[in-house]
């Protein structure tokens, strides 16, 4: 199985006390190994000279916002992928998560809340998205092919799912790349996609210093 975790190295209370039905977990994939970061908000990982940094923003009282930047600290140019993973807090059998094809968002349906989840990098819509079974996310089982970084596409799911986005990266030597992230929780599909299209047309608001 060729997935490694990192381990936690930055606390914030803030952060981990807020609460989160749904929640974001970022990951690189890396010549066909996967890194999840599964807690915390900042990880390096030396031995492929890459890091990854999260921030959480406050912007709306129903939006989780998150900056996710990625460092390549080596002097050379190179592809990886950013890996986008949400998670529900409390799993149930009555949930369901589905990828909508017309306009390429992720939708969950859990405890008669709506969440759409969108996702940027590198100011591209992250466009490769599946919905996969909780059990198979800490294995290859998430790819079609591992060694070429391709997900295996779910476009529904219902119990204990998660959804995933994936989007490769371009990097000049010693870069960081930035990209957005949110989820959006309410009661309507309309309600969710007005509140998408804010975010969309105010992301460069939201640029932060790493």
């Amino acid at each position: 199985m060729n997935t490694n975790s990192l381990r936690k190295t930055e606390h914030d209370p803030n952060f981990e006390g807020m609460n989160r039905k749904l929640r974001m977990f970022p990951g690189l994939w890396v010549d066909g190994v996967t890194y999840w970061l599964n807690d915390g908000l900042q990880q390096t990982l030396h031995e492929i000279g890459l890091s990854i940094h999260v921030k959480e923003l406050p912007v709306h009282s129903k939006v989780r916002f998150y900056k996710v930047y990625v460092t390549n600290h080596y002097p050379f140019a190179r592809k990886v992928k950013i890996l986008l993973q949400y998670t529900h807090e409390s799993p149930s059998r009555e949930h369901v998560s589905f990828v909508s094809p017309a306009d390429n968002l992720v939708y969950h349906l859990a405890d008669q809340t709506v969440y759409l989840v969108n996702g940027y990098m590198q100011k591209e819509k992250i466009k490769e998205c599946t919905i996969q079974p909780y059990w198979n996310i800490y294995s290859d089982n998430i790819w079609a092919s591992s060694a070429l970084g391709k997900l295996k596409y779910i476009p529904m799911f219902k119990g204990n799912a998660v959804s995933l986005f994936t989007k490769e990266i371009e990097f000049d030597g010693r870069q960081t790349c930035e990209g957005e992230s949110w989820v959006i929780s309410g009661e309507s599909k309309s309600e969710l996609q007005n509140l998408n299209s804010v975010l969309l047309k105010n992301t460069l608001a939201f640029q932060t210093k790493k």
